[in-house]
């Protein structure tokens, strides 16, 4: 295996963090900005506010239109974007190496020179209307949001990342800049560069660009919420759709870099892809579905282990019990050596094919600065899956597939009655 990249880090004076990571013979680079706060910081008041301000922040800033904003970064093939999520929120720009400091600019200007006029607030609350119908009416969209409402309960993470429509109409001049001025600072942001570059060049380029000030007194919180507690139910959502879409839930660890590792080999061999268990046995075998995968979800103090599928409601009680019974003898049985052999030379290869993109580089270095607060390189990472036991796995997995602690949430077109025959037991 080829030499340890190192990943350079560093905080200037205003406290904000600078990682970067070469990639010599990269023609493109990626540039990204972190917030190291996502929706679980609001308060009851401001739901949604995050997901707002992402989208104010693409708007008019002291320099710039939005238009023109967008126009800099799309003349030259680039790609802007921004995402906001329960931990996090991020605005990124991809585009060829010769225009890092455009990206540097364009990200500089909209972080912290924003306008916040009041008609683009309104026009903005009209956009996220539609964003919310457009979910609204994918119900493949809907019953992810639907699935946290129900496990999560009234925890902050079983809020909607995008709010309700009560507190986005609410959103007010004073109240987004007021919000903006209390999160967007320098000691609460990562800056993180993945590309062909020097050190120094990119140490230029932040102090030209990031080097505000933090408003007087502001320091970042560390706000840590606590492990909500899950609620292993089964709730219905009756609509007249075609197919029946199922989210089925598992108990799931909080983020830990071991913990992580295990996880996602589990996930890989029960419904990471064709060659799954789920696929194999619940689509090619039984043609009940037409996509069923399994995804784990890692947080701070929590973490879900998830399978998602949709099928008819004829085929819907059939579909859960099958997926039970999986569940049921890989807690059982465990998983063979075969299975976790295949399961390491996947993750190794999408790992490693991952890493030729300096987009992913950028965000890898970024979420682990976030969560880990230190540097995981690929080669740690290959031989930490490596590591991973035969008994490890099984004695995760037995842990993970207790039965009696398993969440349903369902949208489609089913009488109550019927939804109750569908086989999920309760237990704790």
């Amino acid at each position: 295996m080829a030499s340890v990249i190192e990943c350079k880090r560093t905080v200037l004076p205003n406290g904000l963090t600078v990682l970067f990571q070469p990639m010599k013979h990269a023609s493109s680079m990626g540039v990204g900005v972190f917030l190291k706060q996502g929706s679980l910081a609001e308060t009851n008041s401001e739901h949604g506010y995050f997901h707002f301000l992402e989208h104010m922040l693409f708007k008019d800033t002291e320099t710039r239109t939005s238009k023109e904003i967008a126009e800099s970064i799309e003349r030259v093939g680039g790609i802007l974007n921004g995402s906001t999520g329960r931990e996090y929120t991020q605005y990124y720009v991809v585009a060829i190496k010769d225009q890092a400091e455009l990206a540097f600019e364009i990200l500089s200007d909209m972080l912290f020179r924003p306008l916040f006029r009041k008609e683009d607030i309104k026009t903005e609350k009209g956009v996220i209307m539609e964003e919310m119908r457009s979910y609204e009416d994918a119900p493949d969209d809907f019953v992810y949001d639907y699935y946290f409402r129900n496990i999560f309960g009234k925890s902050p993470y079983g809020r909607d990342i995008i709010g309700t429509k009560k507190s986005v109409t609410g959103v007010s001049e004073k109240s987004i800049r007021s919000f903006f001025e209390k999160h967007y600072f320098p000691k609460n942001m990562v800056i993180s560069v993945s590309g062909n570059f020097t050190w120094e060049k990119i140490l230029d380029l932040t102090n030209k660009y990031f080097s505000f000030e933090n408003p007087k007194g502001k320091h970042p919180t560390e706000l840590i919420i606590p492990a909500p507690k899950k609620h292993y139910s089964k709730h219905l959502e009756r609509r007249k759709i075609e197919q029946f879409h199922i989210m089925l839930g598992v108990n799931g660890n909080k983020r830990d870099y071991r913990t992580v590792t295990v996880t996602q080999l589990i996930s890989t061999i029960l419904g990471g892809g064709m060659a799954s268990r789920l696929f194999q046995n619940i689509r090619e075998k039984e043609g009940l579905c037409y996509s069923i995968y399994s995804f784990p979800s890692y947080y701070k103090t929590t973490g879900l282990f998830s399978i998602s599928s949709a099928t008819s409601k004829e085929k819907a009680a059939r579909c859960v019990e099958l997926i039970l019974k999986e569940l049921e003898s890989i807690a059982k049985n465990g998983f063979s050596k075969s299975e976790l052999a295949d399961a390491k030379s996947n993750q190794m290869g999408s790992i490693a094919i991952g890493y030729e993109l300096p987009e992913n580089r950028m965000n890898n270095i970024g979420l682990q600065e976030i969560y880990y607060g230190k540097y995981f390189s690929l080669e740690d990472r290959m031989k930490s899956i490596k590591s991973v036991t035969l008994e490890e796995i099984n004695e995760t997995a037995k842990q993970l597939f207790d039965l009696k602690k398993v969440h349903l949430s369902c949208v489609g077109d089913m009488s109550e009655s019927q939804f109750s025959k569908i086989p999920v037991q309760f237990g704790g």
